[in-house]
């Protein structure tokens, strides 16, 4: 996960109007958000370009599924309400509640064989949930949500994953913002096995380049042939934890672990 910055989002000309009469369509008609879904889905690719088409929570390779556009505040119901009817419907066509994000991430699924279940779907628990909004009129910001939100500045930098089995971890040792992790890690559906194997795959390869980068930095003599040598191993690994690389968000968390741990140099890649 890495922060999407909103604002760097296009909008095709014509689609603040278009959103505007399609909610006040479902309004006046009484109709479902998804009667008129066409206004979201024509805003995906332009979702999709800000990650190269990489999933807004997992960064797995788009080859993991056809990815969709969510609604980070569930617009038909939410699973977690003590009241009905819930669902935030007034923000069904507010693109900044649209995140654009994998199969697997989004929709409710079972992985039999790594024996793991999953998929957002229509969760959205809070941390108080008397305070959730079921009107238009009810201030959404005295919520405090319990997933994490690739929009939210820093909460990308709360989830690492592990050296020795790939598996999502909390990289932050605050009570509060562990639970957080660890709720968004089973409603993300993000230790389904086949994603660890692949993010197990990117961190040993990522480490293996720290210990190269370490081996270039030992045999520096002053020359600039050396320092070149060196200079080159680090932008190998700043390479894989670019926005835009697989799993960029925890490989730069693992960086920034390793940083702390006799590696002093590795400073300069997460500044």
């Amino acid at each position: 996960m890495r922060w999407i910055d909103q604002e760097r989002i296009e909008l095709p000309e014509g689609w603040m109007n278009k959103a505007a009469a399609a909610k006040k369509k479902m309004e006046d008609d009484n109709l479902k958000p998804d009667d008129l879904s066409k206004v979201w889905t024509d805003l995906k690719g332009n979702l999709g370009k800000l990650t190269d088409k990489r999933c807004w929570i997992c960064e797995a390779p788009a080859v993991r599924s056809d990815n969709a556009v969510d609604h980070f505040r569930p617009k038909n119901r939410v699973a977690e309400a003590l009241k009905s009817p819930s669902g935030y419907r007034w923000l069904a066509f507010d693109y900044k509640n649209f995140r654009y994000i994998c199969t697997f991430c989004n929709s409710s699924r079972s992985d039999v064989i790594g024996g793991t279940e999953g998929g957002k779907a229509d969760h959205f628990p809070l941390r108080d949930e008397t305070v959730r909004a079921y009107l238009e009129t009810d201030d959404i910001d005295n919520e405090e949500p319990m997933l994490l939100d690739p929009c939210e500045p820093d909460d990308w930098k709360l989830l690492g994953c592990s050296l020795e089995s790939g598996h999502p971890v909390a990289a932050t040792g605050d009570a509060h913002e562990q639970e957080r992790v660890g709720i968004s890690i089973k409603f993300y559906h993000l230790h389904q096995d086949d994603l660890k194997k692949l993010r197990l795959t990117q961190i040993r390869n990522l480490d293996q380049k720290i210990s190269d980068a370490k081996d270039r930095y030992d045999e520096m003599d002053g020359t600039p042939k050396r320092k070149k040598k060196f200079t080159s191993a680090l932008a190998a690994i700043k390479r894989l934890i670019s926005p835009g690389s697989d799993f960029s968000g925890e490989m730069y968390n693992h960086v920034k672990k390793r940083r702390d741990n006799g590696y002093p140099w590795l400073q300069r890649l997460v500044d």
